[in-house]
């Protein structure tokens, strides 16, 4: 009897708990993207916050308060001018009509037309015509999709500012929690104690992985391929800056084409030095992934780009723009810990 009840006790509290558990899930579902980054970045900064404290010989807050900062500076900078300039477009739509970049693609259907005219003198058959129609037509639908998902993007930028600030209050409490948590898990985890602290460093390195060399090579990047078009002075600084580095975290794309596509209307528009020097800091651009990332990731689990690139769309599809960073994570998390949870010789992890 005494043991019935005690069974009872249990499985009561247990059902209390996962009842509260589901209440706080759902109350707080809005935010659980904003949690789960927050969580990613905590796993993979909390290394480097404490090298960071070490080196400064500073404590866990100032250094998490300084990776904060810097990380906000790094990355929310060049977007907000990026909305600057998306605004003024949107607010003043005659604009666009003389923006340089728009000009050059009208020279870039203006030379495909030009050639489709020579094929037509030669072949007797008009393709100029219906091409022209066509391309008319693709660029005013453009137009209008662009102009549509602009303005849908500025209309969600107070739940975006929200989002974004209870990511930042979370991390920071994530940070400054490490510990305890870290504590918290080996208390309630299932299994041995050495798998645990084997499945943490895992976590955390496969988070810092995904950090470090997806979010620091994207925005070298970014700032290699924004610099070259501010120098020879092709597209808009901060709208290449930005585009660059949300393209650059796709696998097999990269960051190159975009600096490519500046070159190509270059030349297109008759300015020959601009897009040979495009070209150079496109090929630079393409080269510092393959260069920067065997150091900063290493040799093992060396994954398919091919595995990447349907990781990283896939996740797009699936939960939108956050599975820029989510498909990364999972996929090197899987690749990490799928070794330690299959491994044989060991049968007896399950406490």
């Amino acid at each position: 009897m005494i043991d019935f009840l005690k069974n009872k006790d249990v499985a009561v509290r247990w059902g209390f708990f996962l009842v509260l558990l589901a209440a706080f899930l759902f109350v707080n579902l809005p935010f659980l993207m904003p949690f789960l980054i927050a969580g990613v970045f905590a796993l993979g900064l909390n290394d480097f916050v404490e090298r960071l404290g070490k080196k400064l010989k500073i404590k866990r807050k100032p250094a998490i308060a300084l990776t904060l900062l810097g990380g906000f500076a790094i990355f929310w900078i060049p977007i907000s001018l990026a909305i600057y300039r998306l605004i003024s477009y949107i607010s003043q739509p005659e604009v666009i009509k003389t923006d340089k970049l728009v000009g050059q693609i009208h020279e870039l259907k203006d030379l495909i037309l030009g050639y489709l005219k020579k094929i037509s003198g030669w072949t007797g058959t008009d393709i100029a015509t219906p091409a022209a129609d066509m391309a008319n037509s693709l660029l005013r639908k453009s137009g209008e999709i662009v102009f549509q998902y602009s303005t849908e993007i500025l209309g969600q930028l107070p739940a975006i500012f929200l989002a974004s600030f209870v990511f930042v209050i979370t991390l920071a409490l994530l940070l400054s929690k490490a510990q305890a948590i870290k504590e918290f898990v080996f208390k309630y985890s299932l299994l041995k104690p050495d798998l645990t602290v084997r499945l943490i460093d895992v976590s955390k390195k496969s988070c810092s992985i995904t950090l470090f060399s997806t979010l620091v090579i994207g925005l070298i990047q970014a700032g290699v391929i924004g610099i070259g078009s501010l120098i020879f002075g092709e597209g808009d600084f901060f709208l290449v800056l930005t585009l660059t580095f949300f393209v650059s975290f796709i696998p097999v794309i990269g960051a190159a084409p975009v600096g490519y596509l500046l070159a190509i209307l270059a030349f297109i528009g008759g300015r020959t030095g601009n897009g040979v020097g495009l070209v150079v800091v496109a090929t630079i651009a393409g080269s510092i992934d393959n260069i920067l990332k065997p150091f900063m990731v290493g040799k093992e689990n060396k994954i398919s780009a091919v595995i990447g690139f349907t990781c990283v769309v896939g996740a797009i599809i699936m939960i939108g723009l956050p599975g820029l960073l989510i498909g990364p994570v999972i996929m090197n998390l899987f690749a990490g810990l799928s070794p330690l949870l299959l491994k044989r010789e060991e049968p007896d992890l399950i406490q």
